[in-house]
């Protein structure tokens, strides 16, 4: 009896054992379940946010496109341009975002006017809630439709809009541009969203625009059992659920989001088989090894029960319970999904599944009976054995990593052994199962490669906490600044740039990121070693599904390279390298600056006499150069605070200074200046005096720009000049412009001198450095006056600017030079370049695209033989505008120079922003490059640049070998001057040209 009672216990101890562990397994198995299902709806969410930025960008997208058009082109549609003129341009549109449906103008009555594609559709559009939101809201902005179907090609698409207006603020019509359901398609196509997974695109009352996977037939079909509307009406826009889709039945996890600013909602669905496949699989190895301890424990109970029944009896069920138990065995193995075997004490295999035999490629009973040595190489069946050992020793299960060389593959398995016990408690073998851990090692490598891109990345980067205070920072933050991790650990980063920022800025840049989440910017800071570094800086933050800030990124570059580049861009380009004071165009700035300030005072231009270039002559041009710096050092010193004093150019000094309250101080400052300069100057041993005369124009007063204020400053030099005496100077006054007469009878007889047949164009050929060859030439403009002769451009140029007749005259040079060119291609001469200056007047008075385009299409000239050089005065004046109609020009397929380069107002920034190809160097750095060291820095700094902007460079006025010779060594590409020829009649050219080729 006791026995029986003891059975009874042990059996029911075992049950209660198992069905604890059962209920452990169970619930891990539905938390694990959930936490799947809440990594599934994370992953959702941002997705969803990466869906919406890629909306946000297409947006920005095609409204950059249409917001250009309204900005150049609606006065054009309103005034009903040639169709060709606005396609051109809405072509363009569709070449830079070529997944756009289509680029359309619409007139007030809802009619086509012009199509990207060229063909105008006869539909009307007035009846489209777009449409008519533009027409009735002159403040609309951009407006994009829900999905409707077009009138044009059929296909469903969304239409983005804005309102064009004629000069008189009226209802013009509207440019649209369309996106169809594939171009967004394609993107979702690219997210891994799992094998059963759907992303789409849904207008706010849930009709379907774009689905991925594609459901046929469902486009624009609207939902009518989602939770979402009432989730929007709660003011969740965004959030997530799960249910079997509407639209194909699978089961998934839904994450929604209502994209800011526009009626669309994003949708997310990860189907659940797939979320939990990962899961499921566990759950069935955990399901087969209970199964299998439920067998165990089954069979223990039935040992024990035979212990009450007679040996024979015993005998014969244990045999049946070990076939049973062998059958059960079997398909217990096969239905594990991964490799699972039994091993006897000798460790050969009693038994394998499918999955052990699909992974070695060999079949099972070649399999059943070898052991480790036969079925691995011998490194990875000593690694197995001493596996199988520790499991021995132990008497536990025990997990082991394996490196297996499977398929050509190396593939890590993690392995799980357990000891199989016989009834007298003695070790009968192992079981073990094995797990394919490649997907798990390649995100991990994953994440390794990700920490040492941040650790090694060129960029500095600092991560913060959400109070801004230093988290972690990589070694190029270190390499820029000298501070390290302990030195920034824990402290906010700006007391490295609180030694040059004042607090204030500091705390708008703190209220920007409070407010908007990001900002960006320049600051000055200070390294470790207390050396100043200035730095570009990216803030963004860092925020969780909630959307709260968890962290802050920051993106540091060193702008300390470019900072000295510019400043020494600056040197060169507005102070002159002898005297080191401003030159020509750092003075008309400082001029300009006065003016726009208001600032009362007087210019003084002052220019040394003759002496200069005797001193020159005499002792050479090093001493020259020196008096050229004593002279600006006694100038300088002979100033007040305040004062500016400038070198124009040559033995020529600009003056301003301040008048306040006396009306005098202009002359008393004068003639101080004058008295000084006519000090003694010691050169090698002799005295040297040096007399001066000087100009003068009240700001103002006398104009009221830099070129005004100038040019009567340099009359009243000029008419000081003529007057007797030394050390002279002269205000400006009205009647010293006695050429005036000259000018208006020049201007008059101007008029008529284009249809009288006395403006010609001579052509001077420009030549490839390194060839020799002649490659272009330059159309120069000729007026054979019948009374004066030959009038010299000089001359007449800046009339013909003045009085406007420059855009006539300029007609007819550009489609006379076409002509020309053309007419030597035709008749047999290789074919060259032209090239035909265009004065500041032109580029901004008349239509200069179309004039350029007639004057191809008049000539036939293909437009890669045209070039046209522009000034640097056609490009400080509304630079915005000049690089549209420049990208208008390049579009043509002419080439564009900048003329006469280093002689005008504006800045080198220039050289990179405009679509420039050449570079003229003008002939006043030419000229004297041999002799003078500043014009040699200069033109080789202007052949640098330009080379490493990829732009060509052609020097004009070389008139000797010398000159050549030092363009070719510093790799100049071409030249003009009379060292090759003069400008020429146009019957000269091919007899020039062929003597030339011999």
């Amino acid at each position: 009896m006791a026995a029986k009672w003891s059975w009874r216990f042990g059996a029911f101890f075992v049950t209660a054992v198992f069905l604890g562990l059962f209920g452990w397994v169970g619930l891990d198995l539905h938390q694990s379940r959930e936490r799947e299902l809440q990594a599934a709806e994370q992953l959702g969410g941002t997705l969803t946010k990466l869906l919406e930025g890629h909306f946000h960008g297409s947006v920005r997208q095609i409204d950059h496109y249409l917001s250009d058009f309204v900005e150049r082109f609606q006065y054009a549609v309103a005034e009903r341009q040639p169709r060709p003129v606005v396609e051109s341009v809405l072509q363009r549109y569709m070449m830079h975002f070529p997944e756009t449906h289509s680029f359309r103008v619409a007139d007030p009555e809802g009619r086509y006017l012009y199509d990207a594609s060229g063909v105008l559709a006869d539909v009307n559009i007035a009846d489209r809630p777009y449409f008519i939101r533009l027409r009735d809201d002159p403040d609309a902005g951009l407006v994009v439709s829900s999905p409707i179907v077009s009138r044009v090609t059929g296909d469903v698409v969304i239409a983005f809009a804005r309102r064009l207006e004629d000069r008189d603020g009226r209802f013009a019509g509207v440019v649209l541009g369309t996106l169809r359901a594939d171009y967004f398609e394609r993107y979702y196509q690219a997210l891994d969203v799992g094998r059963n997974g759907a992303v789409a695109l849904w207008s706010r009352d849930l009709q379907l625009f774009a689905r991925w996977p594609r459901i046929p037939g469902q486009q624009v079909r609207r939902l009518d059992n989602s939770v979402i509307p009432d989730r929007l009406l709660a003011g969740e826009t965004a959030g997530s659920f799960r249910r079997p889709g509407e639209l194909d039945g699978e089961s998934r996890v839904f994450v929604y989001r209502e994209v800011e600013g526009f009626p669309f909602i994003f949708t997310v669905g990860l189907a659940e088989q797939d979320v939990l496949r990962e899961w499921q699989r566990r759950a069935m190895i955990y399901g087969v090894l209970g199964l299998v301890l439920l067998v165990a424990l089954i069979a223990l109970m039935r040992s024990w029960s035979r212990g009450y029944r007679q040996a024979e009896a015993l005998a014969e069920k244990m045999s049946r319970a070990f076939a049973e138990k062998s059958r059960e065995s079997r398909a217990l193995l096969d239905s594990i999904p991964d490799p699972a075997w039994l091993l006897d004490n000798d460790g050969r295999f009693l038994a394998v599944n499918e999955a052990f035999c699909r992974y070695r490629g060999l079949a099972m009973d070649r399999i059943v009976g070898s052991t480790g040595d036969d079925l691995f190489s011998p490194e990875e069946a000593k690694r197995l054995r001493e596996g199988q050992l520790e499991v021995y020793r132990k008497g536990a299960p025990v997990r082991q990593l394996v490196w297996l060389q499977l398929k050509g593959q190396s593939r890590p398995f993690e392995f799980l052994r357990v000891p199989v016990y016989g009834d007298a408690g003695e070790a009968r073998g192992l079981a073990g199962v094995a797990w394919d851990m490649s997907e798990r090692f390649e995100a991990e490598e994953r994440q390794r490669l990700i920490t040492h891109f941040f650790d090694h990345a060129s960029d500095a980067v600092l991560i913060l906490d959400k109070e801004r205070r230093v988290l972690t920072l990589n070694q190029a933050v270190t390499t820029m600044s000298g501070y390290e991790l302990a030195d920034m650990q824990g402290r906010l980063p700006r007391f490295i740039v609180e030694s040059f920022e004042d607090a204030a800025t500091l705390e708008a840049i703190v209220h920007v990121l409070e407010e908007q989440g990001r900002w960006q910017g320049e600051l000055r800071a200070t390294r470790k070693d207390g050396t100043p570094l200035p730095i570009s800086c990216n803030i963004s933050a860092i925020r969780n599904d909630a959307g709260e800030v968890v962290n802050w990124s920051v993106f540091v570059a060193d702008l300390s390279e470019r900072k000295a580049a510019e400043a020494r861009i600056e040197s060169l380009t507005h102070f002159d390298q002898l005297t080191e004071l401003p030159n020509r165009q750092g003075f008309a700035r400082l001029m300009g600056e006065w003016l726009a300030a208001g600032r009362q005072g007087v210019l003084i231009v002052i220019d040394l006499d003759d002496q200069l270039s005797r001193i020159n002559d005499a002792f050479g041009h090093a001493a020259g150069d020196a008096v050229l710096r004593r002279m600006g050092v006694r100038l300088s010193r002979s100033l007040r605070d305040g004062d500016a004093l400038g070198r124009l150019g040559g033995d020529q000094f600009g003056v301003l200074v301040l008048q306040g309250g006396n009306p005098k101080t202009g002359e008393v400052v004068a003639r101080k200046l004058l008295d000084n300069l006519a000090r003694p100057v010691a050169i090698e041993g002799s005295d040297v005096v040096l007399t001066a005369c000087a100009g003068i124009c009240c700001l103002f007063e006398d104009g009221g720009d830099v070129a005004t204020l100038l040019r009567n400053a340099d009359a009243a030099l000029h008419h000081a000049r003529s007057s007797t005496g030394q050390n002279r100077f002269r205000f400006f006054a009205a009647d010293m412009n006695v050429r005036m007469a000259e000018r208006l009878r020049l201007e008059s007889d101007l008029r008529g001198a284009l249809t009288r047949g006395e403006l010609e164009l001579h052509y001077q050929p420009q030549v490839d450095l390194d060839s020799g060859e002649i490659v272009g030439f330059e159309s120069l403009l000729r007026w054979f006056h019948p009374e004066l002769g030959m009038v010299s451009p000089v001359k007449f140029i800046p009339i013909a600017e003045e009085s406007r007749l420059i855009l006539p005259i300029g007609v007819w040079v550009l489609e006379e030079a076409c002509r020309q060119n053309k007419a030597w291609q035709d008749a047999g001469m290789p074919p060259k370049v032209m090239a035909v200056n265009l004065s500041a007047v032109q580029f901004h008075g008349v239509d200069v695209v179309a004039m350029v385009k007639n004057a191809l299409d008049m000539s036939g000239l293909a437009a890669r033989y045209l070039e046209l050089e522009i000034t640097e005065s056609v490009i400080v004046e509304d630079p915005e505008r000049v690089i549209q109609l420049m990208q208008a020009l390049k579009a043509i397929g002419v080439s564009l120079s900048i003329d006469d380069f280093g002689t005008g107002y504006s800045s080198l920034s220039y050289l990179k922003r405009f679509p420039i190809d050449k570079i003229k160097i003008d002939r006043a750095f030419v000229r004297d490059l041999e002799r003078n060291s500043n014009d040699a820095a200069i033109v080789r700094m202007v052949i640098g640049i330009a080379s490493e902007l990829e732009h060509k460079v052609i020097a004009e006025g070389v008139e000797t070998v010398e000159q050549l010779e030092f363009l070719k060594r510093h790799n100049c590409n071409e030249y003009q001057g009379f060292y090759c020829s003069p400008a020429v009649p146009a019957e000269r050219i091919p007899e020039l040209v062929a003597a030339r080729q011999r």
